[in-house]
């Protein structure tokens, strides 16, 4: 793509990206709110206009972000699947949006009975444990932006040699934050089941 239309999804892809993680941020006291007030009437509002925020505001930069970054990645040399951090942002990026959508479904059906008094449905600690963990992967996604750690995926590997025209038959090597990324992935997983599994019994 052409420099002009490329600093123009660029751009897009900022401003959707840091509108999904603001929004995300300022929706953690809200939720905090809703967990610890105890008038029905003002959480009963409160979960509705949580509602209106995730589906026009969360939701729609969500998606914006996801496709302004496949566009950029496979408009670029940086590819979708030629390195590594390219491709685990995309995965991250996914599971974040697949688990918004799975609790914007749970909210719309709050939203719905908000007009009930049954406190202890409107205030689902689900509210904090969804959040924090969206932020976490937010977070962990915008971080790879910025650093750009290096390492090239077997694709990616593939296509350097192809277009380099080498016959070299230098072997691939897994760079090794990888796996220290895999494993910081594996443990952070383990904190936020456990920080549901603490909620729960709160």
């Amino acid at each position: 793509m052409s420099l002009s239309i490329r600093k123009l999804i660029l751009t897009l892809h900022v401003i959707t990206s840091v509108g999904w993680l603001g929004s995300v941020v300022a929706y953690i006291p809200v939720a905090a709110y809703v967990l610890t007030n105890q008038d029905a009437k003002i959480v009963q509002s409160t979960i509705q206009i949580m509602d209106l925020i995730v589906v026009f505001i969360v939701v729609p930069m969500a998606f914006a972000s996801l496709i302004t970054g496949i566009v950029l990645s496979l408009g670029t040399s940086w590819g979708l699947f030629r390195h590594y951090w390219v491709l685990l942002k995309f995965l991250l990026t996914c599971l974040a949006i697949f688990v918004l959508i799975s609790y914007t479904q749970e909210l719309r059906e709050m939203a719905s009975i908000a007009s009930s008094i049954d406190m202890s449905v409107l205030q689902d600690r689900e509210h904090i444990a969804h959040t924090i963990g969206g932020l976490l992967v937010l977070l962990v996604a915008t971080i790879l932006s910025v650093y750009k750690p290096k390492g090239l995926t077997k694709y990616g590997w593939r296509k350097r040699m192809k277009i380099k025209n080498k016959a070299d038959t230098t072997t691939y090597s897994r760079p090794r934050w990888i796996k220290v990324t895999g494993i910081t992935a594996i443990v952070m997983l383990l904190l936020i089941t456990l920080l549901i599994i603490v909620l729960q019994f709160l």
